[in-house]
């Protein structure tokens, strides 16, 4: 799918980025997660050369409470605080300015 992606869009001249976003389980302390499939597909997509935008690392795991960035911190969906800073990150490695 990967590289499925990157060719089509390849073919626009332009550049695909892949954005690593976890689940909320990882951060809830009785989730085992050895992070075989994360290391697989950030390596697949480091082998296309695509840019990658890794969420956990950059935002999440530095957090002093990463559930609280759930809503709820049962939701899978973000709190607003979550999701602004989500995109705060994502906006800032693709050098967009608000």
């Amino acid at each position: 799918i990967l590289t499925k992606a990157n060719r089509i869009v390849s073919g626009w001249d332009e550049k695909l980025y892949f954005v690593w976003l976890h689940s909320r389980e990882i951060y809830e302390g009785d989730y085992e997660w050895s992070g075989y499939y994360r290391e697989y597909i950030l390596c697949t997509a480091k082998e296309l050369g695509l840019p990658i935008i890794d969420i956990h690392k950059s935002v999440f795991a530095p957090h002093p409470d990463p559930l609280s960035l759930f809503a709820t911190r049962k939701a899978r969906h973000y709190s607003a605080e979550g999701y602004r800073l989500v995109a705060e990150e994502i906006a800032s490695r693709l050098m967009i300015r608000y």
